[in-house]
């Protein structure tokens, strides 16, 4: 079996970058906690959704979100985030993101 990383799909592609980001880029706690080597509480939350925020990290995020939907509407709701906020706000991300991407081209 081939590993290259060339024959993945640019989706596995992503998900292994994405990882490498945030695996160098993310404080320890966070780290441990996306891994469930302690446990999530709300504050843990809300310091993972700002680094993975940071870094543009949405598998990440939407992940995170996922396996803790009773922390992901808290936090919505402190942020106030309604559809309109959180499709405003993903814009802002994927922006950024395109940016990143035009500035590795280069």
């Amino acid at each position: 079996m081939d590993h290259n990383f060339d024959n993945l799909t640019e989706e596995q592609k992503e998900r292994v970058l994405e990882f490498g980001q945030v695996s160098a880029c993310c404080s320890e706690d966070v780290l441990e906690a996306i891994e469930e080597q302690i446990p999530m509480t709300y504050e843990m939350y809300r310091k993972c959704m700002q680094q993975l925020g940071m870094l543009g990290a949405i598998n990440s995020l939407m992940d995170l979100r996922g396996r803790y939907p009773e922390l992901a509407a808290r936090y919505d709701k402190d942020e106030g985030w309604g559809p309109e906020k959180k499709e405003e706000d993903l814009r802002k991300i994927m922006e950024k993101v395109r940016r990143a991407e035009e500035e590795q081209k280069k």
